[in-house]
């Protein structure tokens, strides 16, 4: 007589079945998710003029990011109304620091047709804490933050970042971060703890800031 297969009992195929369904339905919730945020597009970079420009260039690429076009601000106007409201001793001024650079973004950020957007510098003591910062400040309000690079001596811009979970739905864990250098890679991505931030060791403005500067970790943020 032919074989058949023996049939199993009803309790042990609807077992079977209903771990094959919770197979089905377990595996996409157990998938990990990333949130990211990025304002970076090509043509809102900008390369700095010249060698004193990294601030200004920085500012111009901020506030393109704002408007989504090249606004063609002048990198020198900028520098220009920069310096004389920096901390920087007058007889050493090459380019400008971060008080320089925070009034310049905000005396210029009308430009990108949003109205007034406010920036300052904040200073922290680790690199972790200042890149999320920036991060929660993209996530809240759509825009980049400057950062301090080469102890000081140079600048650029953070436009993105990566995370465990949106930062304003709570704690989250920075996972990577954009930046664009006007003297270099236009959008790059990072791992936090090898991004280009790093110490502040600049001491060349008076003494109130040099020891508000000095040793830490400085970004230039937007705020409300």
């Amino acid at each position: 007589m032919p074989w058949r297969r023996p049939r199993l009992p009803a309790i042990t195929a609807s077992l079977i079945a209903l771990g094959l369904l919770a197979s089905l339905t377990i595996a996409p919730a157990t998938a990990a998710s990333v949130y990211t945020k990025d304002v970076y597009f090509e043509a809102g970079y900008e390369r700095q003029v010249d060698s004193r420009t990294c601030t200004a260039a920085s500012t111009a690429m901020i506030l393109n990011f704002v408007a989504r076009r090249d606004l063609k601000l002048d990198q020198l106007a900028i520098l220009r109304y920069a310096q004389p409201r920096d901390a920087l001793v007058d007889s050493q001024q090459r380019g400008t620091d971060p008080l320089g650079w925070s009034k310049a973004l905000t005396y210029y950020s009308p430009k990108a047709g949003k109205g007034t957007i406010k920036y300052r510098w904040e200073a922290y003591t680790s690199e972790y804490a200042a890149l999320k910062r920036a991060a929660k400040q993209l996530a809240s309000m759509g825009r980049a933050s400057g950062l301090l690079v080469q102890n000081g001596k140079h600048a650029m811009v953070m436009t993105g970042f990566e995370a465990s979970r949106n930062p304003l739905e709570g704690e989250f864990q920075l996972l990577a971060v954009w930046v664009s250098d006007p003297l270099g890679s236009k959008h790059r991505r990072y791992i936090p703890s090898e991004s280009p931030l790093n110490k502040y060791l600049e001491l060349d403005a008076t003494s109130e800031y040099d020891k508000a500067w000095y040793g830490k970790y400085v970004i230039v943020a937007p705020y409300t």
